[in-house]
């Protein structure tokens, strides 16, 4: 058979069978899954041929095209969504490539779009302090909640590492944890004197018997079964609303965990094992976030308010004009500001 005949599904078995044997973590072939497959059914919808032969790197750009104009819930899908995605199929065409089927490497010019970088707005400490404070820990849940709270914010490990812990993986006494990471990398993050107390108090009086003898995650529900990925965030969205901090959930723990590591004054390149990341590019947003939050903090620092110099006048207003002497301040609330101006202030 011509490579050119082949049919799209069939490479994408081969490509899947090749990720496996090479040892891809389930979350990157559900990845590459997901995508390559999107593709496929949007060939077959859109009536396209789904061999090999008649797909190029226009088709591509028309499938990424369709993709990012598409509406979920009223909305575009994001930009970090799109760049997942056309990674993906680089990645694939790029294999095809290497392995023969293609002359040349069809996406070679397409590039995932940028991501903007923009500013996330961490956890502060008073909401830190309302989260904790806000648990009961003389119960189970509440002890156990709290100390998930407590590794999340101390080690900013993620969540599929949090729920993956096993007893042996939690050492209190030495104050580490040891998780596996993305890619099977395993990595030991340490934590403080605050969160030891708390995973002890926990494991000591409130970590009951696992329900079956073969589970040995550190987490575990009210029946003895380990914690899954979705009861955490279901814990977290409900651990929010009650404390008054709805925007809660496990990823924005980690951001918060970064800057404030970075802050109080943490080594970028342990910043960078602690995290998991495999190069220092990926914590670089970590370092702008960071650098933006003392930016905030500056403010109590401010060299006129240190002055607190007293007796600045403000302007008389006498007919129909602003007349007067001194220093001019308008004030939207009262009506003296001129109405177009309003609308230049607000864009500014």
């Amino acid at each position: 058979m011509d490579k050119d005949d082949i049919n799209l599904q069939d490479l994408i078995r081969y490509f899947d069978t090749y990720n496996r044997s090479d040892g891809k973590s389930p979350a990157t072939l559900r990845w590459y899954d997901q995508t390559l497959n999107t593709f496929l059914g949007w060939l077959i919808e859109t009536g396209r041929p789904a061999n090999l032969g008649s797909i190029d790197e226009n088709t591509v750009r028309e499938f990424i095209l369709c993709f990012q104009e598409h509406l979920v819930h009223g909305h575009k899908i994001k930009v970090p969504s799109v760049n997942n995605r056309v990674r993906a199929l680089r990645a694939f065409f790029n294999w095809l490539y290497r392995k023969g089927y293609t002359e040349t490497h069809l996406l070679q010019d397409v590039r995932p779009p940028r991501i903007p970088q923009v500013i996330v707005n961490t956890l502060s400490d008073e909401e830190i302090a309302a989260i904790m404070s806000g648990l009961d820990h003389s119960t189970m849940t509440g002890s156990r909640d709290t100390s998930i709270l407590a590794l999340f914010l101390d080690t900013g490990v993620r969540l599929s590492e949090l729920v993956g812990l096993k007893t042996r993986d939690v050492h209190i006494e030495d104050q580490y944890v040891k998780v596996m990471g993305k890619g099977s990398k395993e990595r030991m993050v340490a934590f403080g004197n605050t969160t030891r107390n708390i995973l002890l108090h926990y494991l000591v009086h409130f970590r009951g018997e696992p329900a079956l003898p073969g589970i040995e995650e550190f987490f575990l529900n009210i029946y003895g079964y380990a914690m899954t990925k979705e009861a955490v965030r279901t814990m977290l969205g409900r651990v929010g609303t009650a404390t008054g901090v709805p925007r809660l959930h496990a990823h924005l723990c980690r951001h918060t965990y970064a800057t404030d590591f970075l802050i109080n004054g943490g080594n970028v390149l342990l910043l960078k094992q602690n995290l998991g990341h495999t190069t220092l590019a990926m914590v670089d947003r970590y370092v702008h976030l960071a650098t933006s939050k003392v930016a905030m903090l500056s403010k109590g620092y401010s060299p006129l308010d240190k002055l607190n110099i007293r007796g600045l006048r403000r302007g008389r207003n006498r007919g129909n004009g602003n007349h007067g002497s001194g220093l001019k301040v308008f004030n939207r609330d009262s009506g003296n500001l001129p109405v177009h101006k309003k609308k230049n202030l607000r864009t500014e």
